[in-house]
């Protein structure tokens, strides 16, 4: 098999199995071996509470490995390569940068001839291990090994983070209930599932705090007679909206959630009724009900329960 084709199965196997196991991190050395023509090779976890690393797997001679573990991390070479970001090889290093511990203690004795670094990182940009390959054939790691590596570098270094990868919202969109739509910065709506309520964005509320996203948040909609669960947050080409109906809360009733929403605004009984285009005693009537069935103890109170709940009207 081509190094290319052990790379795309090497990345099929780093997704379902990860690397951080004796046993996984064998499995993933063998293949990168194939990738990375080399006399030895290690692939390293960080250990942030002993502040060194730790060799899942390695052909190095044990002092060697013993080296990259304890001490590779302390040599200022090592920092040069880190803040690269990308896999680094001997050749490519500055001829002032050639020295230290790592070709006094490692290169130089061993003979090698070539070698590469490349530091991992998990997805949120935490540094997490380390792959070291070095060589007696000058000729390698060539520039299509280190592209190679670059390429799996992400996957590398998921498969090390012991942090899972958190499922994104919009898998709850094959759940059935759930329905979603991406509103792009200039209002356009892309459905993500089969019936969207696209209608939703016609709301001034929920346009408002689409607006308003940075991060991931919920809110309570009430649009004409019925109420939806949100879930939104920004992706790189807009708004993404997950929405399914639900029953209100508490058992309130459609008016009284908008008596709710005008309570958490500061509204007055008479701006209320002005507002909803029902008498005063109404209002009061429907604020009754509401702090009886949330079981708050005043309008105050109330307020902060549709804070909390993110209502929307």
């Amino acid at each position: 098999m081509t190094a290319l084709g052990t790379a795309y199965e090497l990345r099929s196997f780093l997704r379902r199995n990860g690397s951080r196991s004796v046993g996984s991190a064998l499995a993933v050395a063998e293949c990168l071996r194939t990738i990375v023509p080399s006399d030895c090779l290690a692939l390293s976890v960080w250990d942030p509470v002993l502040g060194r690393h730790r060799a899942l797997a390695s052909s190095y001679p044990a002092p060697l490995t013993t080296f990259l573990d304890e001490s590779m991390h302390t040599d200022p070479l090592f920092g040069a390569v880190k803040t690269t970001g990308v896999p680094t090889r001997v050749r490519d290093l500055p001829v002032r940068l050639r020295r230290g511990d790592i070709f006094d203690l490692v290169i130089g004795p061993s003979g090698f001839r070539d070698g590469v670094t490349q530091c991992l990182y998990a997805p949120d940009g935490r540094y997490v291990g380390m792959l070291n390959a070095s060589t007696l054939d000058s000729r390698h790691p060539d520039d299509d090994t280190v592209a190679l590596l670059a390429l799996l570098g992400p996957e590398l270094g998921a498969a090390l983070d012991p942090v899972p990868p958190p499922e994104p919202a919009t898998a709850r969109l094959d759940d059935g209930i759930t329905e979603g739509m991406l509103v792009a910065p200039d209002g356009r709506v892309l459905p993500l599932s089969a019936r969207p309520h696209v209608e939703l964005v016609g709301s001034a509320a929920l346009t408002a705090a689409i607006a308003r996203v940075r991060g991931p948040v919920r809110h309570l909609l009430v649009h004409r007679d019925a109420t939806y669960a949100l879930e939104m947050y920004r992706a790189r080409s807009g708004v993404v909206v997950l929405h399914r109906e639900v029953a209100p809360p508490a058992g309130l009733t459609v008016r009284e959630l908008q008596v709710l929403a005008a309570l958490a605004d500061g509204s007055s009984n008479g701006e209320i009724a002005g507002a909803l285009g029902v008498g005063a005693r109404t209002v009061a009537t429907h604020v009754e009900h509401v702090l009886a069935k949330t079981g708050c103890r005043n309008r105050a109170d109330a307020a902060a329960t549709a804070a909390a709940r993110g209502l929307l009207v």
